[in-house]
């Protein structure tokens, strides 16, 4: 029997990101600024691809962000200093309810787990020990790429042998994952656990609310 892929998207696809943006919300609360702007502006700098090029150590992407924060806010300093507990919060991110046991029905099922992470060596592993099933994991920092780079989807393809029929791409990202994963024909499931709604052409093969609902699909 041919052997199977799964490659997945980490934050908000396996771990829950709370925990990152209410370290954001209480910084924001103690320096005496508005705590759900201060989160939107820190996601949405995050977010922006046009931030991470040259490639950076995720690391380093984060304190610019919080630097970017006391800039957008007229402050010196003030987050800045907060870029240790956002850190420690980020690496202490916990699974979604249903994440464990899903992960442990499609190893049963003879699935090899591969991780693809917009994330860092300091970082993922103890990210990748909270899920407790074991993981191939890549990082933006193997690749020197972030999703929706091509160079990290093409990268992980060719190490594995990845095909339309021996593997499945499942990522709670839209643009991040959804969109390059369509661009290069690899069949998709889409955690929209946010119940987004597409921003181009691109189109998942199946979408779900919650990990445990792309099961069916799985088998």
């Amino acid at each position: 029997m041919s052997e199977k892929f799964l490659t997945f998207d980490c934050y908000g696809t396996l771990l829950n990101e709370e925990a990152t943006y209410a370290a954001i919300e209480t910084a924001a609360t103690k320096i005496g600024v508005a705590p759900k702007l201060a989160r939107q502006r820190f996601i949405a700098y995050q977010d922006d691809r046009n931030n991470m090029h040259p490639y950076l150590d995720y690391a380093v992407l984060t304190r610019n962000n919080l630097i970017h924060l006391d800039y957008q806010f007229g402050l010196d300093h003030q987050f800045e200093r907060y870029y240790v507990d956002v850190l420690i919060a980020h690496r202490s991110l916990t699974p979604f309810p249903e994440v464990i046991a899903t992960l442990k029905t499609l190893q049963q099922r003879g699935y090899h787990l591969i991780m693809m992470s917009n994330s860092s060596w300091d970082i993922i592993d103890a990210n990748a020990a909270a899920l407790t099933v074991p993981f191939d994991v890549w990082t933006a920092e193997d690749v020197h790429a972030y999703k929706p780079d091509l160079h990290f989807f093409r990268t992980i393809a060719k190490e594995y042998g990845l095909t339309a029929t021996n593997h499945w791409h499942i990522a709670q990202g839209y643009a991040s994952d959804i969109v390059p994963a369509d661009q290069l024909g690899w069949p998709s499931i889409w955690v929209n656990r946010d119940q987004a709604t597409p921003t181009t052409a691109a189109r998942p093969t199946h979408m779900v609310p919650m990990l445990d609902q792309a099961l069916p699909f799985l088998p």
